[in-house]
């Protein structure tokens, strides 16, 4: 399966003021945590040569699901934070 690059800015992001959706809380558990690891242990559970459309880093979807549980959301409100981010 192919996967979605992350990390390069869309065009409305390249628009926004530095710093607009800034979240501190978000950014120090960044720090905090060394994801890396989590990688290493949970990265071989996607197929990246598989056909179909791009999906998401394993990592990155980890990290959804953790902080849906941290914040107590559901599916959708998970979907509309993603898309708003």
């Amino acid at each position: 399966m192919a996967v979605k690059r992350t990390g390069q800015p869309s065009f409305v992001e390249a628009l926004m003021p530095k710093g607009a959706g800034a979240n501190a809380a978000l950014d120090r558990l960044a720090g905090l945590v060394k994801w890396y690891r989590f990688e290493k242990l949970i990265g071989h559970l996607r197929d990246e040569g598989s056909p179909g459309r791009p999906g998401y880093p394993v990592l990155v979807l980890f990290r959804a699901v953790l902080l849906q549980s941290l914040y107590g959301l559901s599916e959708r409100e998970l979907e509309e934070a993603l898309g708003d981010r």
